[in-house]
């Protein structure tokens, strides 16, 4: 399974594990919350109470009525005297009814009370006027219902007159009642809707949950791929390493560690590429140096007989016909002259072959390039030294002006006949300089980057090794060298090195 994968199921599990248990928990909270706010039992028990309200209310209502029926029949239009009181009163008692008005109606239509009696053992309430209910209760079955709190039955007595007998009851009895009434519909339908519900909210949550699945795996997916893209680029960019392609490199993305990461790889291939590189460069020097003591040696091998036959023929030159002896010494002069020049490369190639380990000692810089351009030019006209200073450095007083020595060759070389070279010895950021100036044609751009390279030469004659030589030498002793075109024509070369620190700062 690839990185990617693991990544994805690892991320997927983490997400849907804890949605799972939430979900499982989710419908089991809301069906207890459902089986909480709805038992089959309590809508039973609402509609059995529901119908023994109703049945007690029927009864009760009988009963007043059934009281106010005879309480009407034997009204005479008359008060009842205290027997008669005391009498009713008694029944009332018995009956379970608390009291017993009649009403008699004005000249204004509206019914008044003329006479109450109330059951022995009753605590008659503050007087309640029943009057301006009494039509309503004649034109809808006789029975009362008032809101002041009671329940009564009227009938229609001798003379016009109204018998109102009836019970006290709590002020909001009948709302009550009523509301009863309605919480048992509302309790029966919400029976019906149960099952509904459980099913719209398992859906509700499943979907939900679905939703959350979908998410989880999206940024899963994301984060996986983001996290093993660059794991993948980088192992394919090792595999490439691994094939010898050093020049590879990634791009840093993803996390802080994986752009870390990526940058660490990019700079051990930069250094894994220089190694090389240096390796190689290694390599080659170490052939050409080989090359150059070949060569050096077969120089040597060729020019001692070739020189000691030239002297034998300048000796003999006398015996030479009078006529033929001008070209004869011109002939073997310039012979001389090409067996020097072989001999100076045979040099050159012995000393890039077997360059000597230098010997640091204190010198002054400026001392020893002053040195190689008096030595050069003793008249001061052909080179043009300028100093700034002591140039105090750790180094070896002969490879220096030899470094030196090629340098101002190289820009004598290059220079027209007649145009002066400049050396300026200065000192900057800690580090010595030594620049050496020509109006020349200045270095080939095609060749700019191998001017240092052994055997590459710009001159017809040239051996390529004295720019080679100047620059291992330099290396040896810490420093820099580099040849670059100068401003207004010509070309500029540059050696530094670290200066020696005082004795302040050695102490």
């Amino acid at each position: 399974m690839t990185l990617r994968r693991q990544l994805l199921w690892s991320l997927l599990l983490l997400a849907l594990i804890p949605t799972a248990v939430l979900t499982i928990f989710t419908l089991d909270q809301l069906g207890r919350a459902i089986d909480r706010w709805y038992r089959p039992g309590v809508a039973r028990a609402l509609e059995a109470g529901l119908e023994i309200g109703k049945g007690s209310l029927a009864r009760i209502e009988a009963l007043v009525s059934s009281d106010a029926d005879e309480c009407a029949a034997r009204w005479t239009g008359r008060d009842f005297t205290p027997l008669e009181r005391r009498t009713i009163a008694a029944d009332l008692q018995h009956a379970g009814v608390d009291f017993l008005d009649v009403y008699r109606r004005r000249a204004d239509g509206r019914f008044e009370r003329v006479t109450e009696v109330v059951a022995r053992g009753v605590l008659a309430p503050a007087t309640q006027d029943l009057g301006p209910e009494i039509d309503g209760a004649l034109a809808q079955g006789h029975t009362l219902r008032s809101p002041l709190g009671a329940l009564a039955g009227v009938s229609a007595a001798r003379g016009g007159d109204v018998a109102v007998a009836g019970i006290w009851v709590q002020p909001d009895f009948f709302r009550q009642l009523e509301s009863l009434g309605h919480g048992t519909v509302y309790y029966r339908q919400l029976g019906l809707y149960v099952d509904l519900q459980r099913r719209a909210y398992a859906i509700l949550v499943m979907g939900v949950v679905l939703a959350l699945v979908g998410i989880a795996i999206g940024l899963s997916h994301a984060i996986a791929r983001a996290m093993s893209r660059p794991i993948g680029e980088l192992a394919d960019a090792i595999q490439r390493v691994a094939a010898g392609q050093l020049e590879t490199r990634v791009t840093p993305g993803g996390a802080l560690e994986l752009r870390s990461l990526g940058d660490s790889f990019n700079t051990m291939t930069e250094r894994l590429a220089a190694a090389r590189e240096a390796q190689q460069q290694a390599e080659r020097e170490a052939a050409w140096r080989d090359v150059a003591r070949k060569l050096a040696h077969e120089f040597k091998n060729i020019l001692t007989p070739m020189q000691l036959s030239l002297q034998l023929l300048e000796v003999q030159g006398e015996s030479v016909a009078p006529a033929e002896r001008a070209a004869f010494a011109r002939s073997v002069e310039s012979a001389l002259r090409e067996a020097d020049h072989l001999k100076r490369l045979a040099e050159q190639f012995s000393q890039y072959a077997r360059l000597p380990e230098p010997n640091l000692e204190s010198i002054d810089l400026g001392a020893v390039t002053e040195t190689v351009v008096h030595a050069n030019d003793p008249t001061g006209e052909a080179l043009r030294y300028e100093s700034r200073g002591p140039l105090p450095v750790r180094g070896d007083r002969m490879l220096l002006a030899r470094a030196l020595q090629n340098l101002i060759l190289n820009a004598r070389e290059a220079s027209t006949p007649g145009s002066p070279i400049e050396i300026v010895a200065t000192s900057d950021a800690g580090r010595a300089r030594i620049e050496v100036l020509d109006r020349g044609s200045g270095p080939p751009a095609e060749l700019m980057d191998r001017l240092f390279e052994p055997y590459v030469s710009t001159k017809r004659r040239g051996s390529g090794l004295g720019l080679s030589l100047a620059r291992d030498i330099v290396r040896q002793h810490g420093g820099g060298i580099r040849l670059a075109h100068r401003e207004g024509g010509g070309a500029r070369a540059e050696i530094t090195l670290p200066l020696e620190p005082g004795p302040e700062a050695r102490a």
